[in-house]
């Protein structure tokens, strides 16, 4: 039986499914949850007798009231994608950008744009004075697509600094890092739809963007199937890799791998869905990265906010310590994903 005097935010998470993160953001009533989590978080934390430590609740609340009005030190937000608008147009880039202003505002520190596609990282000295004459300590990494590896322009920043990478894991070379758990996102999103009655789901999304992760998408969800009863060859086979011109491969996987329900990365499959037969379309959809914008869906909410917020929290922390250069031992701090319902688990309606 549970100590009602000892009911943790990590029993909560653990009971529900749900990241210690959401566990805490829901006992605030924090508007970022959704309001259906917060209402099952909190009759839930009533019904185990939960109670917050009084003083650790006194010190946060001080923290989140508090209106830091000195200017502390700037920090820089270097976009290192390909295409200098990423930032704005990836929803992913764009949500883990803002929950990183917000954040880092909130804490009294300033945000500075830069694209590695600037003419400053042409010209290594003139970046190093730049930096230092906008009190630039502590950076981020946004956009990297790449092999997990930061371009070459911003090595010679990493002597002196702190650095963060936000979105993905970093590997070349090794720094901290926020990102959201991809792996447990595609295994709960696989466990979520068999639970739900589906049998034979499948996999789309590009293997550009599997590498991009170290494959922990495609892994989460092999492991549900397998988890599920499935053979690992035959669970292999329920993966698609997307192709945008590949419409006539589709079609045929559909019909030789015939899954009922689909999770993807891409809203480009409900139109090719529609193109199929009445028969054939009657596949429900789930999308691993939801977004508010996306009307009607159903799949994982990544909280890619919070990458930006947690992210600034861990870059701050090492900036206030001084822990300057490469770290010895890199760590990753992951957020978690919730699940949300949505009509394109009832395709007749979805796809109509």
């Amino acid at each position: 039986m549970v100590d009602r005097n000892r009911v943790t935010i990590a029993i909560l998470a653990k009971d529900l499914g749900l990241g210690k993160a959401t566990i805490s953001l829901a006992l605030r009533d924090d508007p970022r949850i959704r309001s259906e989590t917060r209402e099952k978080v909190q009759r839930y934390a009533v019904k185990m007798g939960y109670r917050s430590n009084p003083l650790v609740a006194h010190v946060m609340s001080q923290l989140r009231s508090a209106k830091i009005s000195a200017y502390r030190a700037t920090l820089a937000l270097i976009n290192t994608a390909a295409d200098e608008k990423a930032v704005r147009t990836n929803t992913t880039y764009r949500s883990i950008s803002e929950g990183f202003r917000k954040r880092a505002a909130e804490l009294g520190y300033q945000v500075e744009d830069l694209w590695v596609g600037d003419e400053i990282f042409s010209d290594p000295a003139r970046l190093k004075k730049a930096f230092y004459t906008r009190k630039i300590e502590g950076v981020a990494f946004l956009g990297i697509a790449e092999k997990n590896t930061l371009p070459e322009q911003v090595h010679g920043l990493l002597a002196e600094s702190v650095f963060v990478g936000l979105g993905v894991r970093l590997i070349q070379p090794m720094v901290h890092c926020c990102t959201n758990n991809q792996y447990g996102t595609a295994l709960v999103a696989t466990q979520k739809l068999l639970g739900s009655g589906f049998r034979r789901i499948g996999l789309v999304m590009s293997r550009a963007i599997d590498r991009q992760i170290d494959g922990r998408f495609t892994m989460g969800f092999r492991r549900g199937l397998e988890e599920g009863g499935w053979q690992p060859e035959l669970a292999s086979g329920m993966i698609w890799n997307f192709q945008l011109e590949d419409l006539p491969g589709f079609h045929r996987w559909v019909q030789a791998a015939k899954p009922d329900a689909l999770l993807c990365t891409h809203t480009e499959i409900p139109g090719w869905l529609r193109s199929l037969s009445q028969g054939e379309r009657r596949i429900a959809l789930a999308h691993l990265d939801l977004d508010p914008a996306m009307e009607g869906w159903a799949g994982m909410n990544q909280h890619n906010d919070l990458v930006g917020v947690f992210g600034v929290d861990l870059l701050t922390a090492h900036l206030a310590r001084r822990d300057l250069g490469l770290p010895a031992a890199a760590k990753t701090m992951l957020v978690e994903s919730e699940w949300v319902d949505g009509r394109s688990l009832r395709p007749s309606e979805f796809l109509a």
